[in-house]
């Protein structure tokens, strides 16, 4: 009897050394697995910063966006060496720097999408480019009857002087 107490301990301490194992197992399989996804977006990124400060007055990124139009354009957000705040878009055509205190603000989009739709929903407001043009891009919805319609209305950056609106399908 005294025997087969010691066997089920042994063997509940193997189930548990296995358990723990297979479970550390995972966490590293699943880690590199996230870090290799990732890996490649980080890249772009840092490879969009270094771009960012050799092409332009930057000296400090604080975000990094991307904005998929006519072509990929990359848009680091940062400081110059005086603390101004600045935007820079990246393009196989080259390297556009604005400072944002000479432009139209994300937040003047914002408000020029809501007088013109008061009961729209904003999604996202990001840099970008329309034709020659440097532009925010605002991404909305919007009730129209029982259903819901997006929106991408485009303002351009140094004026704010509305371009155009592109109205997806219904859904």
């Amino acid at each position: 009897m005294r025997g087969q107490r010691i066997k089920t301990k042994q063997w509940r301490w193997r189930w548990i050394v296995l358990g723990v194992f297979i479970v550390a197992t995972m966490g590293i399989v699943l880690s590199r697995f996230y870090l290799n996804l990732q890996g490649k977006h980080w890249d772009e990124k840092r490879v969009a910063v270094e771009k960012a400060f050799a092409g332009s007055m930057m000296t400090e990124a604080t975000n990094v966006d991307f904005f998929y139009g006519d072509e990929p354009i990359q848009i680091v957000y940062g400081e110059n060496k005086l603390n101004q705040p600045m935007i820079v878009w990246i393009s196989e055509g080259g390297v556009h720097t604005e400072m944002t205190s000479e432009g139209f603000t994300k937040e003047q989009a914002r408000d020029a999408v809501l007088k013109k739709a008061p009961k729209a929903s904003i999604e996202r407001i990001i840099p970008g480019k329309l034709g020659d043009n440097y532009v925010w891009e605002v991404f909305y919805r919007q009730k129209e009857n029982d259903n819901t319609r997006y929106y991408y209305d485009y303002y351009k950056f140094k004026d704010g002087a509305f371009l155009d609106t592109f109205r997806l399908s219904l859904q």
